[in-house]
C-alpha cells in the first residue's frame, strides 16, 4: 500500500548541499529539528538556527537529523510515524516563530 501524499511529504538529506539547495527553494517551507536528547524543534526553512553553514557540529552531530517538508502538517504526520514516544510533542523555534 503506498503511503499517504502527506507522509511522504517530507524530505531529509544527509549530503549538505542538496540540504542547502532545499533550504534555498523552499523559503516558506519549515524544517524539523530532531536531536536524541531534546523534542524536536519546528523551524522556518530560512532560520538560522538549521543552517549547516551557521551550526555544523550541531547539525551534524550523532542523533541529529534535520526534516524538511513544505506544509506543517507533513512534519506533524511525521513525528507521529517516527517518534511515537514524542507523539505530537514539537516545540517552536523562539527565534523564527514558525
Amino acid at each position: 500500500m503506498p503511503e499517504p501524499a502527506e507522509a511522504s511529504a517530507t524530505e531529509e538529506f544527509t549530503d549538505d548541499a542538496e540540504y542547502g539547495w532545499w533550504r534555498d527553494t523552499h523559503p516558506d517551507g519549515f524544517i524539523l529539528a530532531v536531536r536524541t536528547r531534546s523534542k524536536p524543534l519546528l523551524h522556518k526553512a530560512g532560520c538560522p538556527e538549521v543552517d549547516r553553514d551557521v551550526h555544523p557540529g550541531r547539525l551534524r552531530a550523532r542523533g541529529a537529523r534535520q526534516i524538511c517538508s513544505d506544509t506543517k502538517s507533513a512534519l506533524r504526520t511525521w513525528v507521529a510515524r517516527e517518534l511515537p514516544a514524542d507523539g505530537k510533542l514539537v516545540d517552536r523555534c523562539p527565534k523564527c516563530g514558525p
